[in-house]
């Protein structure tokens, strides 16, 4: 069964959060399926016959903000990034792994707070039946999508938000100009100094998406990039809203840890519970 994405990214809008303390826990039950898709399994032909084998891809090809795709970036559990094109421009194309085939990380304390406001699709979710997968994961697919938006619309650096169909997000390519990716702090050997700056510009970020009264939730030097000599964020689902989740000192503390725990690679010995107690203040 397949959902309309406007019956359930409407529902994971801004408008549409409130703190609920009748909130239910979201459940999924794991399929027995396997299988992953790479790139030829998206695509089909290439030059003029180049067309998409996936109703979301063939959907963003069609409102003309996506033409081809050029290479896989990165691959995960959760997700696979590819290196794709519109209009000779380069193009980042997240696509979500099926929750039947991937293994769904447990989110009930990043869910905390999300309003859904229609029974029928919480019902679903919480029987595990295939509207619900579909529609479980829809939102967290969506909800990627809003928080990088609205982070974007704050002036965070972030990637530019451009579409979303399904479970497939275009955003704005991070790298050079021949379709080079941009690295990600943890793949890098820096030198110290280069090190130090990337650290005070991560902290930064911290404590901006903190002040728009957010936790990132999985903050680290794997979900930052370097380009250019500045701190790129990505990876944004998993988001929560401080003033609707309980749950925010304890994920903002890990946030602050995993943060200064990935950059002593680089020797970098920082006092994580005084920029905790910093960035508690702010919230």
């Amino acid at each position: 069964m397949k959902i309309a994405l406007k019956d359930v990214y409407e529902l994971s809008q801004e408008d549409n959060f409130i703190d609920s303390s009748k909130f239910e826990k979201f459940k999924s039950r794991k399929r027995n399926l396997s299988g992953k898709k790479d790139l030829k399994e998206l695509v089909n032909g290439d030059g003029d016959n180049y067309s998409f084998k996936t109703s979301d891809l063939e959907q963003l090809q069609g409102d003309g903000l996506i033409d081809e795709l050029i290479s896989i970036i990165k691959t995960g559990k959760e997700a696979s990034v590819y290196l794709g094109k519109n209009n000779d421009q380069y193009r980042a194309v997240k696509i979500y792994t099926d929750i039947r085939v991937r293994s769904f990380r447990k989110d009930d304390i990043y869910r905390q707070g999300r309003f859904v406001g229609n029974q029928r699709i919480e019902k679903a979710i919480d029987q595990g039946s295939q509207f619900g997968l579909d529609a479980h994961q829809l939102i967290w697919v969506g909800e990627e999508f809003r928080q990088m938006k609205r982070m974007h619309s704050a002036c965070i650096p972030v990637p530019e938000p451009i579409a979303i169909s399904g479970l497939t997000i275009v955003m704005g390519f991070i790298g050079t100009d021949d379709g080079e990716a941009a690295p990600r702090i943890s793949d890098l050997d820096m030198d110290v100094t280069e090190a130090k700056e990337a650290f005070r510009q991560s902290v930064k970020i911290l404590r901006d998406i903190v002040s728009l009264g957010k936790i990132h939730g999985d903050y680290s030097a794997f979900n930052i990039l370097w380009h250019e000599e500045k701190a790129i964020v990505i990876d944004f689902p998993q988001v929560i809203e401080i003033e609707n989740n309980s749950s925010y000192k304890e994920l903002l503390y890990r946030d602050v840890n995993s943060l200064c725990k990935s950059f002593r690679k680089y020797d970098i010995r920082s006092d994580a519970e005084s920029i905790y107690k910093s960035l508690l203040r702010l919230t």
